[in-house]
């Protein structure tokens, strides 16, 4: 591999990185300071991606086709300096309406070299339910507002008109806003470091360094895809069964030919009157990071890799959900589909594949106004478990495979809403036996500190687990339970809204991996 190009991507990565830090330090709200639930890249004026940072696969893997969709509307000859393009349309390349993707051009010698983008989950952008999460949604209309790709600002600024548009839709707009501003902080902080490595060569050379870069890692998966037999290879996954819908199962077949990945998911499930769709972002994001986890060390990994899949995807599915298709609760369907694609790539290239992760993590949004007559909100992401490999038990507590974001802190949770974390543990005993053992889910316990506190909660896992590999042992199924200061006692579905009051506790309790072989 030639250094120069090797040590361009670096330079990069870094760039991408820098950005992502920014995010994590700077942002408002605590799901991105403290939970890390956004994602940044850099991408070529074609819309190719230049660089990811070390971030949450499930929004990179959203970030190219949110690129896509503004330059479609936008080519990129007419963008200037200064320009601000945004958009969270599932529907156009997004993932769900709390995430809102920022872009940005970056100019050299007046000359457009590369787009800078961000993708980051706000807090509150409208929906029947404060958080923009609501697990009884059965259209999108019930989610929130929907920003088709637009231009939002230019010389380097929101419009104030765009600002109006965000505030009268949210109920929590300063931090809404404050997180848009960081991400263009992000952005102008990338800016100033592609300027200077497209300074250094001038912008034609640098130009035409990336597109060889690209080159190199296409060429790179060619190569690796060609040692892989054939196939096909098949897997499939399944969501909780839900009263009154249809099956919730992704389907995948894998063949590989000519150096190329063929993901073809057709005999997946329609799509449903629930939250649980995905669109097209989502099994775009677990073949990328499926085509990741070929790749030997050392391997470019940028756009040039996505030039060699070939996503086949049934219209109007849950896993390419079609208008007016409710999709805010898609993490899930997302982790079925990378359950199933991992299952297939086990079966191509069995020595290097783990068990299933606990293929689930919850989402919860606590809402309401405090004894001070203040609203508050904040929404924090639990984990499960990680499976077991061919060489090492699983991790636990941890946020696997298209998932990479935080646990929030007791510290964090507390400053922002009148609730108590009265505990935060391992799940003992959650993951699944086998030579090598799943890692266990988590267990966190809440209390309210004052009365009518919205809490939404969605999760997954609850009968339908992971199963485990090579005579592995599945985990232990999620559970959510309601503990009533009053001595009540509920035990809650995979997708729950209640109303908790002073002294009302709720169990968390996640699903952890699946073992790997036998166990002992």
């Amino acid at each position: 591999m030639s250094d120069t190009l090797k040590i361009l991507q670096l330079r990069l990565d870094g760039l991408a990185e820098t950005m992502q830090q920014t995010l994590l330090r700077c942002a408002v709200s605590p799901v991105v300071r403290e939970g890390a639930d956004a994602s940044c890249a850099l991408f070529s004026p074609r819309g190719e991606v230049l660089a990811l940072a070390e971030a949450i696969p499930l929004l990179l893997g959203a970030l190219p086709g949110s690129v896509r969709a503004i330059l479609d509307a936008y080519p990129a000859e007419t963008m200037q300096p200064g320009d601000i393009f945004v958009t969270n349309d599932p529907f156009s390349g997004g993932t769900h309406l709390p995430d809102i993707a920022v872009v940005q051009p970056v100019f050299a010698e007046a000359r457009l070299v590369a787009l800078s983008a961000s993708l980051l989950h706000h807090q509150d952008i409208g929906s029947t339910r404060a958080g923009s999460v609501p697990p009884d949604a059965t259209e999108i209309f019930h989610e929130g507002l929907r920003l088709p790709p637009l231009q939002a600002g230019r010389a380097g600024r929101f419009d104030p008109a765009f600002e109006r548009l965000i505030r009268a839709a949210s109920r929590v707009p300063d931090v809404v806003v404050g997180d848009l501003e960081t991400q263009l902080a992000a952005g102008f902080r990338a800016a100033e470091g592609v300027r200077r490595l497209a300074g250094e060569a001038g912008a034609e050379s640098f130009l035409a360094a990336c597109d060889a870069m690209l080159d190199r890692a296409e060429a790179a998966t060619v190569a690796r895809l060609s040692e892989l037999p054939a196939g096909p290879f098949a897997g499939e996954d399944e969501l909780d069964p839900v009263a009154g819908l249809g099956p919730c199962a992704a389907r995948v077949s894998l063949r590989f030919e000519a150096g190329r990945m063929i993901a073809d998911f057709h005999g997946s499930s329609p799509q449903v009157a629930a939250p649980v769709n995905c669109v097209r972002s989502g099994p775009l994001s677990a073949t990328f990071y499926g085509l990741l986890t070929l790749l030997d060390d050392g391997a470019l990994r940028n756009g040039g890799v996505l030039r060699c899949l070939d996503l086949r995807l049934p219209e109007a599915s849950v896993v390419n959900a079609a208008p007016p298709a409710a999709v805010n609760a898609r993490m899930n369907m997302v982790r079925c589909i990378t359950s199933a694609l991992l299952q297939a790539l086990a079966h191509a290239d069995g020595a290097r594949m783990p068990a299933a992760n606990s293929g689930m993590s919850y989402v919860i949004a606590f809402s309401g106004t405090d004894d001070a007559g203040q609203r508050f909100l904040s929404t924090e992401i639990v984990a499960g478990g990680a499976g077991g490999g061919p060489r090492a038990d699983g991790c636990s507590a941890i946020s696997t495979d298209v998932g990479n974001a935080m646990n929030i802190s007791a510290e964090a949770l507390e400053s922002l809403v009148p609730m108590r974390l009265l505990s935060a543990e391992i799940r003992r005993g959650s993951g699944g036996p086998g030579q090598f053992r799943g890692g266990d889910g988590a267990k966190r316990v809440y209390e309210a500190l004052t009365d009518g506190i919205a809490a939404s909660i969605r999760g997954e896992r609850f009968s339908r687990v992971a199963q485990g590999a090579h005579g592995g042992v599945a985990p232990k199924g999620s559970a959510v339970t309601v503990l009533r200061v009053d001595g009540g006692r509920e035990e809650l579905t995979a997708r729950s809204a209640i109303t908790l009051n002073r002294g009302d506790r709720v169990v968390i309790e996640s699903s952890g991996g699946a073992g790997y072989g036998p166990p002992a």
